[in-house]
């Protein structure tokens, strides 16, 4: 079952699964920046989730103007992954880690960025050294602020972040972050907590297209100076 919208929400993420002769499913929606989390109808095949009109059984909205888009997004994760282990019984030990990368995902191609030049994202970590966690590969920019938002999720600190009430408003440092990540159309640098991403013109080519069987169309700026 494969849905892009129901009721003028983008479906980002969902699953439905069979036991015992049930289908059972949930899903997982965006609209102007409001999130949503539903539990769709149990029925009799992979494709009957969602009524005539695309109603579903039940879901908890996230739209609160007090806090910025992206907490309600990881509000509504949480229920979504809730909903997947409690209600419809649809979990698996991967859920969480592809419902988080779905919303980057969504995210990353909010901004048309078709026709801008290859870029790279770096995640830099406070220490002694300024670690690099980021790989500084090259690769089309779509793809590139996609793994920015991913490096974002997987920080520490921005993890830690969330749990800070205050930065769960607009325009704090974490709400100001995302929103300049999710708008990003070209080169960008933020930080969080000390945690600094960024997407750049530099970088480095590799040899990931053979590896991962993967023919990236390559659209390098044309002030770059190969490394």
């Amino acid at each position: 079952m494969s849905r892009n919208t129901v009721q003028g929400w983008t479906v980002v993420h969902s699953t439905r699964t069979e036991w015992r002769g049930t289908f059972d499913g949930v899903f997982l929606g965006e609209r102007d920046g409001e999130w949503i989390a539903g539990r769709m109808f149990q029925g009799t095949s992979m494709r009957d989730g969602f009524g005539e009109n695309d109603e579903w059984w039940y879901a908890n909205y996230y739209d609160s103007q007090f806090e910025h888009e992206a907490n309600r997004a990881m509000r509504a994760m949480r229920e979504y992954i809730r909903l997947a282990k409690e209600a419809a019984e649809c979990w698996d030990g991967i859920f969480d880690q592809r419902a988080g990368e779905a919303i980057d995902r969504h995210w990353a191609t909010r901004v048309p960025l078709d026709g801008v030049h290859d870029m790279s994202a770096a995640w830099v970590h406070p220490s002694l050294t300024g670690d690099v966690r980021g790989s500084h590969h090259m690769l089309p920019a779509p793809e590139a602020k996609y793994e920015l938002l991913r490096y974002m999720r997987r920080s520490y600190a921005v993890s830690e972040a969330f749990r800070e009430v205050p930065q769960i408003r607009p325009g704090s440092e974490l709400g100001q972050a995302y929103e300049a990540a999710i708008g990003a159309a070209g080169a960008l640098r933020v930080s969080v907590a000390g945690d600094h991403f960024s997407l750049s013109y530099s970088g480095s080519y590799n040899d990931a297209d053979r590896n991962w069987h993967t023919k990236w169309v390559r659209n390098p700026h044309p002030d770059r100076k190969d490394n």
